[in-house]
Formats: structure tokens, C-alpha cells, sequence
């Protein structure tokens, strides 16, 4: 069989191991995450908010990136608050740290009962770079935060983390995201940025699949939507099938399940085309052929007058992007 240059060069890129030893004397489930990105900065000393934790614990720890920055940060005081009850994190000991650019920092752990939701509260220097994601809202109180791109606990009981892995329609659009839809007994974590591809742009799915995905050895599941960025930018469909199955094959590497869902709809889009309309279809018809369990979010959100356009009633307007009544409609399709 012929293989591509461009299916080994992504196979040679994302590396190869065996699964994760998941033996450590404490053990830590990521609860929440936030995809670090480049940002503006705080115009004042403090940032406090809301994340939304889709599983409890009796111990925290916070993790704080600086991936994107160029310069080092510094931090002078984080702050968390659950039940009621505000204690300080530290850092190997300290109340302050400073993160190296292209660096993260897990703040000590805390022992503290953690349920549904957790308040963090960062104190750093005016004009420190925020890293916030703009495009959903990823907290219960404002639409970023400041720094912080993970929370995980200890002393859990969901049996371990799935991660839903996507473009803007997984990291959510105007009205909220599916992910946060989905019920599961694992924690939820979305793992979506907004114009990202399977293979296409400076940090696609392949190469950030572990930093965002992979990082975690409690992370058991995947659920992948992905390549209509690809398409819309004149990549083609054998290429964003190389791209899943070398996604596909990093996670079984790791011992993590991956369920791929079909791409959404998408005529009356500004960059719609009939060709590449020809191309989302191949990688769907390659999908539903290959994987018995694919979630056809295609099917669940198409017009039945037009299966190349969304449903009137689950557009955003745009004609790419579904709405919440959309979200709510894929979510259920999930199964993790």
C-alpha cells in the first residue's frame, strides 16, 4: 500500500510511545482547561472568576501558562475559593512564581473539597499578557482568565478525563458550546480553538494534540471534529484523512479511545465551494465507512430540504457555526 510523504511526516511529527504507566502514588484529573492563546494584556492587577468543574475532588492544583508568551510573568498571588472557603495556592513553597516564556507552572496541591465550580483569583502586575480564550465562554462570569489553563483534583471519583478535540464549533460560538452539554461520567474538557485544522495552520490538532490532549495520563477518551478549517483553506481530503488517522494512531499509542465525528454543514459560508464542498463529503463518507461508532454530526444538524446547509433552526446566521439549540442536538449524540 502507498503511503503519503505528508501521513509520515505526521507520524514522524506527534512521535510515538507506549501507553501511559497510570501508577503514580497520587493521581490528578484534569476538571477543567482552558487552550492557552496569545492575548492582551490586564489593564489592572487582578483577575477573578468562575470556571464551571465537571467533576469534584478533595484536593486541587492549578496550572498557570505562559506556552504563548515571549517574555517571562510573574505572578504575585493566586487565590482559590470553593464552598465558601478562600485559601492561597503556592508554588514549591512560595505565594509568588515566575513563569519562563513558553513555559507552565501546577501550583502545590491544596487539600480542599472541590464540587461544581471553583473561584480563582490571579494578582499579577499591570500589562501582564492574559493568554485568555476569547471565543467561548469558558467561565460563569466573564469570557477569559487570567493565566490559568488547567485545573485538576485529586481525589476523584469519575473513572477519568474525555477530551473533546475541534475547531471553533467544539471550542463554542455565541451561544455557549456543546461539550458543556455533554453528560458523562468522565470529566469534559474542551480542547476546541477557534479557525484550527486537523493539519492546516501554525498549531493544527496533529502537533498540539499532545500539549492539549495528551498531556494528562488520566485522559481516556477523545472525541475528534475536525477539518473544515483544512478544507475551507484549499487542503485536501486525503490530507485531512492522513491527519485523523495520525491522530488516531498517537492516542491508541497512549492507550486513549478516539471517536471521530462527521463535518457539519457548511453552504452559505463565505468560502463555500462546490469543490470543496466535494471534499467535506469524502472525508464523511471515509468516516461513517471506517468507524462504526463515528458520531454523524452531519446528519443530526443538516436541513433535510438541503443536507449541504444547516437547519434553519439550528443556525447561528452564518451558516457555518451552529447555535445553541445545535449544540444541545450533537451533544446528545456523545457517548463517553
Amino acid at each position: 500500500m502507498r503511503v503519503s510523504v505528508l501521513a509520515v511526516l505526521l507520524l514522524v511529527s506527534c512521535g510515538a510511545s507506549g501507553p501511559h504507566e497510570r501508577s503514580a502514588a497520587v493521581r490528578w484529573l484534569p476538571v477543567w482547561q482552558a487552550v492557552p492563546t496569545i492575548s492582551a494584556e490586564v489593564p489592572d492587577q487582578s483577575v477573578r472568576t468562575t470556571v464551571n468543574l465537571t467533576a469534584g475532588g478533595t484536593s486541587v492544583r492549578v496550572r498557570l501558562s505562559n506556552l504563548m508568551g515571549t517574555k517571562p510573568v510573574r505572578v504575585e498571588q493566586v487565590e482559590v475559593t470553593a464552598n465558601g472557603e478562600t485559601r492561597p495556592l503556592t508554588f514549591r513553597g512560595s505565594r509568588a512564581v515566575t513563569i519562563k516564556a513558553r513555559d507552565e507552572v501546577y501550583s502545590d496541591a491544596l487539600p480542599l473539597t472541590v464540587t461544581t465550580a471553583l473561584e480563582i483569583s490571579t494578582y499579577t502586575p499591570a500589562g501582564t499578557p492574559c493568554q485568555a480564550r476569547a471565543w467561548r465562554t469558558i467561565t460563569s462570569t466573564h469570557t477569559n482568565i487570567c493565566l490559568v489553563s488547567a485545573v485538576e483534583v485529586a481525589g476523584f471519583t469519575a473513572p477519568g478525563a474525555a477530551v473533546m478535540l475541534g475547531d471553533s464549533i467544539t471550542e463554542g460560538y455565541v451561544e455557549g458550546n456543546w461539550p458543556e452539554m455533554v453528560e458523562s461520567d468522565h470529566a469534559v474538557l474542551n480542547a476546541g480553538i477557534s479557525g484550527n485544522g486537523v493539519v492546516f495552520g501554525d498549531a493544527p490538532m496533529v502537533t498540539r494534540l499532545h500539549r492539549d490532549v495528551l498531556y494528562s495520563d488520566e485522559v481516556r477518551k477523545v472525541v475528534l471534529l475536525g477539518g473544515i478549517n483544512d478544507i475551507q483553506n484549499g487542503i485536501s481530503a486525503d490530507n485531512v484523512i492522513a491527519g485523523i488517522r495520525t491522530i488516531l494512531q498517537r492516542c491508541s499509542n497512549e492507550g486513549v479511545q478516539v471517536t471521530v465525528g462527521t463535518i457539519t454543514p457548511w453552504r452559505g459560508w463565505r468560502n463555500w465551494t462546490e469543490e470543496r464542498e466535494q471534499q467535506r463529503q469524502k472525508v464523511n463518507a471515509w468516516i461513517r465507512a471506517t468507524f462504526p461508532d463515528a458520531i454523524d454530526f452531519d446528519l443530526a444538524v443538516q436541513d433535510p430540504a438541503d443536507p449541504l446547509r444547516l437547519r434553519p433552526a439550528y443556525d447561528s446566521g452564518d451558516h457555518l457555526h451552529p447555535n445553541a439549540a445545535a449544540f444541545g442536538a450533537m451533544a446528545r449524540l456523545v457517548r463517553v
